[in-house]
């Protein structure tokens, strides 16, 4: 713990003291995960509704997650760069098939009586995915969430590779110096991390789970 208290590692104008690495890993996290939702969406929305695009398209989500993320980076360094860009393509890249699959999985959860009130009210498609289908949903769609983001706050740990800075680089640097206690305090502060994002969308979770019981007893 001797590396956690030294006030040192916790200077904000050094490069990789511990608050900067946090907001490096959380940057990577964030953008990660939110590009992966931008591009899971709309096709986890074109595969609900269109059933034989199930399978080649989970097909393909799953090849993409069985590349080693350490190669997919060291691949794309050609490309990208030693930048922040080479390390989430790989990321969004993983978050696709827990993301197509579990949004999918959600959709088709909805009880169709309630699709059919809102046509009843007089709504459009839109109107029924929007008002009907995705609030319905949310619950789900957010545990498949928790998933992808402790699985990327997890990988974005190897950034270190390609000289992206994360709370990875803590371990890095610990095992490069022989220095225990920096492995400890890196291999810490990203688990905490990790539970600390995981228990917060559970929050939400619960949270959405309760509203959806309400608008299932208004619906009924």
């Amino acid at each position: 713990m001797q590396f956690l208290l030294d006030p040192t590692n916790w200077d904000t104008s050094l490069p990789n003291s511990i608050p900067n690495l946090f907001f490096d890993h959380v940057s990577l996290t964030l953008i990660s995960v939110g590009i992966g939702l931008l591009i899971a969406f709309p096709i986890a929305l074109l595969v609900a509704r269109f059933r034989p695009l199930y399978a080649p398209v989970t097909t393909f989500a799953s090849v993409l997650y069985t590349i080693p993320s350490i190669a997919a980076m060291v691949l794309l360094i050609p490309l990208t760069g030693l930048e922040a860009t080479t390390v989430i393509i790989p990321l969004v890249a993983y978050t696709q098939i827990v993301l197509i699959r579990n949004i999918v999985a959600a959709i088709r959860a909805v009880d169709p009586a309630l699709v059919e009130v809102g046509r009843a009210m007089g709504m459009n498609a839109a109107q029924i995915q929007t008002k009907v289908v995705l609030p319905l949903a949310l619950p789900v769609i957010i545990a498949g969430l928790r998933v992808v983001v402790v699985t990327t706050i997890g990988i974005a740990s190897i950034s270190f590779v390609v000289g992206v800075p994360s709370l990875g680089t803590l371990v890095f640097q610990g095992q490069t110096f022989a220095y225990n206690d920096e492995i400890v305090a890196g291999a810490i502060l990203i688990t905490a991390l990790a539970v600390g994002a995981d228990l917060l969308l559970l929050g939400v979770q619960r949270l959405l789970g309760r509203g959806q019981g309400t608008t299932l007893a208004s619906a009924g």
